[in-house]
C-alpha cells in the first residue's frame, strides 16, 4: 500500500510554476496599464491647462482688441469734428477776407462817395425851390387852360392828336445818333428811345444830372445830333437847353416846331 501511494506521488505534475509565472504576468500588466493609464492622465491634464491658457490669452487679446477698436472710433470721431471745425474756420477765414476788402474798399473812396450825395442833395434842393418858383406860374397858367378849355367846351379829359414826327427830307444820316428833346413852358422832357420820358424843370436845365448824363452819352458819338421838339410855349426852355448842349458840350443841335400839346410819335424815325 505505501508503494502505490509514494509510485502514485511521485508521478503527479505540479501547476505552482505556471501559477506563478501567470501571477508575476498579471501582475507585469496590471503595473504597466496603471503606468500607461498615469501616463495618460498627466499628458491629458497638462494638455488642457495650455489649452485654458491659450483660451484665456485669447479672450484677452479678443477684449483689448474690442478696447482698441472702440479708441479708434473715438479718434476718428474727434478728427472729424476737427475736421468740420477746420472747414467752417476756413469758410469764416474766406468771409472775413471778402468783408475786409470790402470794407477797405469803402473806406478808400469815402470822401468821392460823400461828394456825390452832397451833390445829388443839392440838385435836388435846387430842383425843389424851381418848381416852389414855378408854381405860381404853372397854376396861373392851368388857370388859363382850364378856362380855354370851357371856352372851346373841350372836356379836360381829351387827349390831342398825337404828333408823328417823318424823318423824311430832315436831312439827317440814318447812322446819327439823335438825342429828341421835348421843349414847352415848364421845362424839357428827355425822350428815350426805348420809350421812357425824363421831365427836368426849366430851372434846373444847366444842372440836371439826367440831362447832362444824355448831353454826354450823345457826344461821345462821331455822328451825333440834338433834336429839340418847340411847342408853343417851349421857347424860353428850348434857348436854355439849347445853350447847354452847343457851349457846354459842343453838341450839334437842331429844332423842329411842334404846333400843338400832343404826344410826339417817333415810330417813323426809330424804324429807319
Amino acid at each position: 500500500m505505501s508503494r502505490r501511494n509514494s509510485s502514485a506521488a511521485g508521478t503527479g505534475v505540479s501547476l505552482f510554476p505556471f501559477l506563478s509565472i501567470l501571477a508575476c504576468l498579471i501582475g507585469v500588466l496590471t503595473m504597466m496599464i496603471k503606468i500607461i493609464t498615469d501616463v495618460k492622465a498627466q499628458e491629458t491634464q497638462g494638455r488642457d491647462e495650455e489649452e485654458l491658457a491659450r483660451a484665456r490669452q485669447f479672450q484677452q487679446i479678443q477684449g483689448e482688441i474690442k478696447s482698441q477698436q472702440k479708441e479708434l472710433e473715438k479718434i476718428n470721431a474727434v478728427l472729424k469734428e476737427r475736421n468740420a471745425a477746420l472747414v467752417d474756420l476756413s469758410e469764416l477765414e474766406n468771409k472775413r477776407i471778402i468783408l475786409r476788402k470790402k470794407l477797405d474798399d469803402t473806406k478808400s473812396k469815402p470822401q468821392q462817395s460823400d461828394e456825390a450825395l452832397q451833390k445829388l442833395l443839392e440838385q435836388m434842393i435846387d430842383q425843389i425851390a424851381a418848381l416852389k418858383s414855378e408854381r405860381p406860374t404853372l397854376e396861373k397858367e392851368l388857370a388859363a387852360l382850364k378856362e380855354e378849355l370851357a371856352r372851346r367846351k373841350i372836356k379836360p379829359d381829351s387827349k390831342p392828336q398825337p404828333v408823328r414826327i417823318n424823318p423824311t427830307g430832315s436831312g439827317i444820316y440814318s447812322n446819327t445818333d439823335v438825342l429828341f428833346v421835348d421843349c414847352n413852358a415848364n421845362g424839357v422832357v428827355i425822350l428815350g428811345k426805348n420809350g421812357v420820358k425824363t421831365t427836368v424843370s426849366a430851372a434846373t436845365i444847366d444842372t440836371d444830372g439826367s440831362l447832362a448824363a444824355a448831353f454826354n452819352k450823345t457826344k461821345s458819338s462821331r455822328e451825333h445830333l440834338v433834336l429839340f421838339f418847340i411847342r408853343n410855349d417851349g421857347n424860353s426852355s428850348y434857348y436854355k437847353a439849347a445853350v447847354v448842349a452847343e457851349t457846354k458840350y459842343q453838341l450839334r443841335t437842331g429844332k423842329l416846331p411842334i404846333p400843338t400839346q400832343g404826344e410826339i410819335d417817333l415810330s417813323l424815325f426809330l424804324k429807319r
